[in-house]
């Protein structure tokens, strides 16, 4: 240690009143060292002996060794605050350590020149950039009201820039007397920087030519050059007068002994004696600056930053001389402060409360307002609170600050997207592009980062525009250029899904001059960092390269936590074997940590997916016993217990939740408060009514039966009503439904049938005339049917039902009619005698009929959280439905005279599929946020394949014959289609539980029979 003590100790035996003994004098501390632990010889050695004693005993403890760590973070200085350790980090962009898990150690203040720096500026001197564009901000950008009062203060450029650069890694790698040519070349042309002054002081000084630092020191700061550093580096450099072994004052000689003590112990690391002593001497004699910062520095390594900040306000306000020196203690203790704010922040976003998270994120922010890392910290506590218009706004705030942080500036440019405002996230973009210092590679950066931002806009000429600057061999450009030349995304992708996959990586590297962050791409080549190319692939559901890249993250750092995490996250969304892999990950990590809140969260979330509800219901409920569970957890303990089939409860844990959220115990953003009301209003559901009323417009021509007249079909209007209860004790949960219902259906209105006047086939020979005729089908109760079943959803996640139902012929037309026999013998036998054969049913006729549906939906129900979201809706079902029941047939002649009776049987067999598909967006109306219209696409299609047979029928020689129709038909059509949905019946519990629906659809034909797959199709329902 070069540089002497500000105080130099007089224990001559003046202070005893009497000679002291001779006693050898060392020549180097350590020498005096040696000397002072002899038994008998501490008291015999004088004040420069005892200086060089205490000179050998302050010498650094548990400086870091590596080059890129800053030798005065030893001075005391909090650490970086820790980054997530959770799976993920919290929203937003993905937050990842340039410089890996390394960890700057907290050791004890040493009283020598390193006391003249602050915390160091985590936006100083940025590495990996290039220096002809650079220039260090951490003085030039100390807050923005400051910047603007002066024009180019302490702004480094070019040359000035290197050579500055240069010093500070000379000086970082011990090559003191390169870093002192470089800081005296950089002076020559910008003496204004005070950072460059400390620089070649810090460098002298190393070198042990401490009255030169002295002198430059002084200097620098007579030119006006100074700064508190500086002022507090000169004092430490230059000895204190000697006194000549005679106090100067009565305070001086009462508190000269205390104060000797109190470095004694200081030295020998009982600091908390110390301090006391310490003050004690201060409170006696207040002119003693050093006095009060061997105080401080008492307080400061037993972590009391409080009280630093307490006592050093107490040293002034008792008249210490040394004020700037306090000052910069003081300010150094409040960046503790807030970096142990910011620490707990991570602490409590780890165990996902959020909420508190949040009062330690801001408590950081408000005590160091100057820190970038705690601001975004703030930003991305938010961001995980889904709140990004708070998170926006504590971005604008940062950038009140420090309106340069292009950190910042594109994190807002992405949040301001999220909100829906591309032109202010453009404006960012250019304000970061307008910065004439920042380096190529941040300005490629800005470049691809805004153009993701156009083209999740639907902005592809502004994209191109960004890119046309870039060139033609850069992947990462060509990329989006290419994504821009064929449209980002398709039906399935929104703007709002594809800024989630593509958001920007914030890179976080520790400097020298403390944690540097600015965002990346979202597929940045330069990151390094297989753990961030994990998350983003985890983000965009690429499972597989996700798990590789959480294997090699692994594999670099066994040791991170953080990492071991990821992989097992990963592995829990990939193949059986894989899942099963992170099963075992989690039972050994359990094994070893039982109460580990997260752990057993993760295991329960894997549960789920395996389909183990009850075991999955056990661990949620083991991690709120642990204390350490986020206010979340209540919310997938409920979903568990409804998994497992108590809905009713899981339904009352839900209230609770909404409760909880009205008092502020718990965080639920304005969608997540709408999913739960909405599962409260699913597990609480007994029962409901579907209503609907469809319409078929006129359509073409068609002739089902061969050797029949061809007719136009009218428009007709039908309609449905279904009642539906769902046991709540009995095979229901959230992941299966069971229900019995009964349904009834018929024509409201039927049109017109127009057969014309045409030429057909006579089944006993030659042709037939047939004259123009029309009809009117049957409508009302005369054709209705009904129905009483149940179905069987065995497990949602496959969405697959299965149901069975009673068929009833309620109305008088549905179980009467003619029959229209197939073969030609009997078609010619009745047209010989001009006879019909009309068939009556009983009131107890009926059928059965055994389905399977298979229903597929995505973006369906109502979201508040975007304005417009891709929405695919539609089924596959097939089934057989069988009517067989005893009927009464009449022979009749054209007059209406009967022929002939008798009793038989009509069976009627009928196999079919049928299945639609809806593709479109849905969006919210400036009406309404409740009301959504959803223009699609659709394409449906139908096959039928039926058997009927007439048994006992009263006609000589065909007594049993085939219905006309039997065998198979088909029909499909695609055309576009607008449906508008209103949701309704909603309380403070329950969101939406009714929606009334307006579907219109034209459709052309692709194939099949014309009547039913071309025309307009209109549908009205109503859901309760």
């Amino acid at each position: 240690m070069q540089l002497r003590l500000a105080m130099r100790l007089d224990l001559s035996a003046q202070t005893a009143g009497r000679e002291a003994p001779a006693a050898p004098q060392p020549e180097t501390p350590h020498d005096a060292l040696q000397l002072a632990e002899v038994p008998g010889w501490r008291r015999r050695l004088s004040a420069d002996s005892l200086a060089l004693v205490r000179m050998a005993r302050i010498e650094p403890r548990g400086t870091p060794a590596s080059a890129d760590a800053d030798p005065l973070m030893a001075i005391g200085g909090a650490p970086p605050p820790t980054p997530p350790q959770g799976p993920f980090p919290p929203g937003g962009p993905d937050v990842v350590l340039g410089a890996g898990q390394r960890r700057l150690p907290t050791v004890p203040t040493r009283l020598d020149a390193s006391f003249a720096l602050s915390q160091p500026d985590p936006d100083a001197l940025p590495q990996r950039v290039d220096p002809a564009e650079l220039r260090p901000r951490g003085e030039a950008r100390r807050s923005g009201a400051a910047r603007r009062g002066r024009s180019s203060a302490n702004v480094l450029r070019g040359r000035a820039w290197r050579l500055a650069d240069q010093g500070f890694r000379a000086y970082n790698r011990g090559r003191y007397e390169l870093a002192l040519q470089r800081a005296e070349a950089a002076l020559a042309i910008r003496p204004d920087v005070p950072r460059l002054q400390l620089l070649r002081v810090y460098a002298l000084q190393k070198l042990g030519r401490n009255d030169e630092a002295a002198r430059l020191a002084a200097q620098a700061i007579a030119q006006g050059h100074g700064s508190p550093e500086l002022q507090t580096a000169l004092i430490n450099l230059r000895p204190a007068p000697d006194t000549g072994g005679a106090p100067a004052t009565e305070a001086y000689r009462k508190g000269f002994p205390i104060a000797t003590e109190a470095y004694t112990l200081y030295n020998d690391g009982k600091y908390a004696e110390a301090a006391q002593l310490a003050e004690r001497a201060v409170r006696i004699d207040p002119s003693q600056g050093a006095w009060s910062l061997l105080w401080l520095n008492a307080l400061e390594n037993q972590q009391k930053f409080d009280d630093v900040v307490q006592y050093g306000n107490v040293a002034m306000a008792l008249g210490a001389p040394n004020r700037d020196a306090i000052m910069a203690r003081m300010r150094l203790a409040r960046q503790a402060i807030a970096n142990q704010h910011a620490q707990d922040a991570y602490a409590e976003l780890n165990k996902g409360r959020l909420r508190q998270a949040l009062a330690q994120a801001r408590d950081a922010v408000r005590i160091a307002p100057d820190v970038a890392s705690h601001r975004l910290l703030l930003i991305g506590v938010l961001q995980a609170m889904r709140d990004d218009a708070a998170a926006e706004k504590a971005a604008t705030d940062a950038l009140s600050v420090d309106e340069e942080s292009t950190a910042v500036q594109l994190l807002r440019a992405y949040l301001r997207q999220s909100l829906g405002e591309p032109a202010k996230a453009q404006e960012d973009i250019d304000a970061v592009l307008a910065l004439d210092w920042i380096s190529p590679e941040q300005r490629r950066n800005a470049r691809l980062i805004g153009a993701d931002l156009a083209l999740a806009a639907g902005d592809k000429p502004r994209a191109l525009a960004l890119l046309q600057p870039l060139p033609a061999d850069d992947k990462q450009a060509e990329a989006r250029r290419a994504q821009a030349g064929r449209g980002w995304g398709s039906w399935g992708d929104s703007g709002a899904d594809l800024l989630a996959a593509h958001a920007p990586l914030q890179l976080c590297r520790d400097t020298p001059y403390g944690t540097v962050c600015d965002l990346a791409p979202w597929d940045d080549p330069g990151s390094d960092s297989p753990a961030s190319r994990a998350y983003a692939a985890y983000g965009r559901q690429e499972y597989p390269k996700a798990i590789a890249l959480a294997r090699r993250a692994v594999a670099e750092q066994p040791d991170s936590e953080a990492n071991q995490n990821l992989l097992t996250t990963t592995l829990a969304s990939g193949t059986a074997q894989e899942q099963q892999e992170a099963m075992d990950r989690l039972n050994t990590a359990l094994a070893a940590k039982p109460n580990d809140a997260g752990l057993l969260r993760q295991r329960g979330y894997l549960y789920n997916a395996r389909k183990q509800y009850d075991l999955a219901l056990k661990d949620f409920v083991a991690a709120r016993s642990t204390g350490d569970a986020p206010e979340t957890n209540m919310l997938d303990e409920a979903y568990a217990t409804a998994a497992v089939g108590n809905r009713p409860a899981a339904a009352a844990m839900l209230r609770q939740a909404i409760d909880d959220a009205d008092a502020g115990t718990i965080t639920l953003d304005r969608q997540q408060r709408f999913d739960t009301r909405s599962a409260i209003a699913n597990f609480s559901r007994e029962w409901g009514v579907n209503a609907s009323v469809g319409y078929r417009g006129a359509r073409s021509a068609s002739n089902g039966l061969a050797g029949q007249p061809i007719s136009v079909p009218g428009n007709s209007v039908f309609s449905t009503v279904e009642a539906y209860w769902r046991p709540p004790d009995f095979l229901n949960s959230s992941n299966r439904t069971f229900e019995v219902y009964g349904r009834l259906s018929n024509t409201l209105r039927s049109g017109t049938t127009v057969t014309g006047a045409q030429v057909v086939d006579n089944p006993c020979g030659g042709t037939i005339n047939v004259g123009e005729s029309t009809f009117k089908g049957t409508a009302g109760w005369p054709s209705t049917t009904g129905a009483i079943g149940a179905r069987f959803t065995p497990d949602a996640g496959t969405n697959l039902t299965f149901g069975i139902e009673r068929q009833f012929l309620l109305g008088t037309a549905t179980r009467s009619g003619a029959l229209n026999a197939g073969p030609d013998s009997v078609r010619c036998a009745l047209n010989n005698q001009a006879a019909t054969i009309d068939y009556q049913g009983n009131k107890a006729s009926g059928g059965w009929q055994a389905y399977m549906l298979y229903g597929f939906y995505e973006g369906t129900a109502l979201r508040l959280d975007r304005s417009s979201w891709y929405t695919m809706e539609g089924y596959l079902q097939a089934g057989y439905t069988l009517l067989d029941h005893g009927v009464a047939y009449t022979e009749r002649d054209a007059a209406g005279n009967v022929l002939g009776t008798g009793d038989g049987r009509l069976r009627r067999g009928q196999g079919f599929a049928a299945g639609e598909v809806r593709i479109g967006r849905s969006m919210l109306t400036s009406y309404s946020d409740r009301l959504v219209v959803f223009p699609h696409i659709t394409v449906a299609g139908d096959w039928y394949s039926t058997q009927g047979r007439a048994s006992g029928v009263p006609l000589a020689g065909a007594s049993s014959f085939a219905l006309a129709g039997n065998g198979t038909s088909w029909s499909a059509g695609a055309g576009v289609g607008v449906n508008l949905r209103y949701w309704l019946n909603e309380d403070r519990y329950n969101a939406q539980r009714s929606h009334a629906d307006l579907a219109l659809q034209y459709r052309a034909r692709l194939g099949g029979e014309a009547d039913r797959a071309k025309g307009f199709f209109v549908t009205l329902s109503y859901s309760y």
